[in-house]
């Protein structure tokens, strides 16, 4: 065979080569991408408003209905909860003071459920009027591409009206027609203990004179 026959199968065997080696890689990163393309985030949360069951008094606090929240991802989570207006709210804006927010215990596993306490304590110059925001729910677990991070997050309304008058909390904690009705029923209690220890009685007799 002549030199350039030789050299020109020479070189058509290392073509095959060079493809042989590229179609090895690629199969190799596709197989190892499989694994990672079966993992997933998630931020799950109740669909239902967070509702305050009645009317809010300005200086008061006032407890509300718990938050739902779950980790719908593959991933572990550490999910944290923030109260924002967002675009389309109706009813009147009020500053994120106003809520206190319970932290979510440590970290959820996959498909982990939670619930966080939420208070209301609007100021003692609080306006009338009905209001809302948002409750939003975000993870941790994302990705970061160039300078933009992918996560995870969902959210909920947060409503609750706001009247005026004084909170009414009453002494500790109680309200004031409470206290009133234990007031009543202790001094029941002390004119009956009092006629006991006295033998006192009262005779109530009916009919008129000629009875």
């Amino acid at each position: 065979m002549e030199p350039r026959a030789i050299r020109m199968a020479l070189a058509a065997v290392a073509a095959v080569a060079a493809v042989a080696a590229v179609a090895a890689v690629a199969t190799v990163g596709i197989a190892a991408a499989a694994p990672a393309a079966d993992a997933s985030i998630g931020v799950g949360v109740q669909a239902n408003p967070v509702r305050l069951a009645g009317v809010a008094h300005p200086g008061g606090s006032y407890t509300l209905p718990s938050l739902f929240v779950e980790n719908t991802g593959t991933q572990p989570e550490s999910l944290t909860v923030a109260v924002k207006r967002l675009a389309g709210d109706t009813g009147l804006a009020f500053p994120p003071s106003w809520v206190q927010v319970g932290a979510v215990a440590g970290t959820l596993k996959p498909r982990q459920q939670a619930l966080v306490t939420i208070r209301l304590v609007p100021p003692a110059d609080a306006k009338p009027g009905s209001y809302r925001a948002d409750l939003v729910v975000t993870g941790t677990a994302g990705a970061t591409v160039g300078n933009v991070r992918f996560g995870a997050g969902a959210t909920t309304p947060l409503e609750f009206s706001v009247v005026p008058g004084p909170a009414g909390g009453g002494w500790l904690g109680l309200p004031a027609w409470k206290w009133w009705l234990i007031v009543a029923l202790a001094v029941v209690a002390a004119v009956t203990l009092v006629v006991r220890r006295t033998g006192l009685r009262i005779r109530i007799e009916t009919g008129g004179p000629d009875a």
